[in-house]
């Protein structure tokens, strides 16, 4: 945890951030980051091999994502919503 909360003391004036620095600013991980730029829902700028994120363009990637609400039923779906797989029961001891 400390290591999070050091990469965002040196980033609060910062306009470029690295993906370490974009993933620990959005609450996301690095993997999730990297699959956003990957699928190219979040852009990216190069500088040699340097990857940046802007804040700008890290704050239009959070903006777009789903209001809770438009979640897909499934994996995450809201308690209380209909069950799309059959749910498993022990046997009962009796």
């Amino acid at each position: 945890m400390a290591k999070r909360e050091s990469l965002l003391r040196p980033t609060m004036e910062k306009l470029g951030l690295t993906v370490p620095e974009a993933a620990a600013l959005s609450s996301l991980g690095q993997t999730s980051i990297y699959k956003a730029i990957r699928e190219g829902r979040l852009r990216i700028r190069k500088y040699g091999t340097r990857t940046i994120v802007t804040r700008a363009d890290l704050a239009s990637f959070l903006e777009n994502l789903p209001d809770e609400l438009e979640r897909p039923e499934g994996r995450y779906a809201r308690p209380g919503s209909r069950r799309t797989t059959p749910t498993l029961r022990r046997p009962s001891s009796a």
